[in-house]
């Protein structure tokens, strides 16, 4: 009797442990994670996502770090990882256009603003181009995924992608050759 039960407790929890990994996979080969989900009801949809965006940030040869835990949970914010942006909420949905309903709020420059961070048409976290890096002018570059981006103010993020912003004397073509000797990765996320 004693024999049975325990082949019957280890039966169940292999086959409740073989059920969790096959939904774990399953929900990875869906895409819900990076695509999100719409949803309808009464005539009304919504899509919705969690998603997480790497903001490395480099001034004058120093990392800049991004306040934790700053932010609206309903809007980017920040847990306890370093300079890794998160939203998680839900946006009106066309489902016959499928397109957003309304503004979308993934430009980068929304970030700032949201985690109130200084920016201005001409600067950024109070650096504008021509100020100086141990007395020599320096510039902001801006790479998407290792590829140099002029608006990067307009550019609209999407899961795991990583922004590098640089403020120093360097060029964006050799800041670019760096990366492709040495590409970012997307960090570990744990917190979020």
């Amino acid at each position: 009797m004693i024999q049975t039960k325990k082949i019957l407790t280890v039966t169940f929890l292999l086959a409740f442990v073989g059920f969790l990994a096959y939904s774990l996979v399953q929900y990875k080969k869906s895409g819900i994670a990076e695509q999100g989900v719409v949803t309808c009801a009464n005539g009304q949809c919504f899509w919705s996502a969690h998603i997480h965006l790497d903001i490395p940030i480099q001034i004058c040869g120093e990392k800049y770090a991004l306040s934790k835990f700053k932010g609206p949970l309903a809007d980017d914010h920040t847990h306890g990882d370093e300079n890794i942006i998160h939203w998680h909420d839900k946006i009106a949905f066309d489902a016959e256009k499928k397109e957003f309903s309304e503004p979308s709020p993934f430009a980068l420059n929304l970030i700032f603003k949201t985690l109130e961070l200084p920016i201005t048409e001409e600067s950024l976290l109070g650096k504008k181009d021509g100020d100086t890096c141990g007395g020599v002018p320096a510039t902001w570059k801006v790479f998407v995924n290792g590829s140099p981006t002029s608006d990067w103010r307009n550019y609209e993020w999407r899961d795991r992608d990583i922004v590098l912003f640089v403020f120093d004397e360097r060029t964006a073509e050799e800041i670019k050759k760096e990366l492709r000797q040495n590409p970012l990765t997307f960090p570990f996320v744990g917190e979020g």
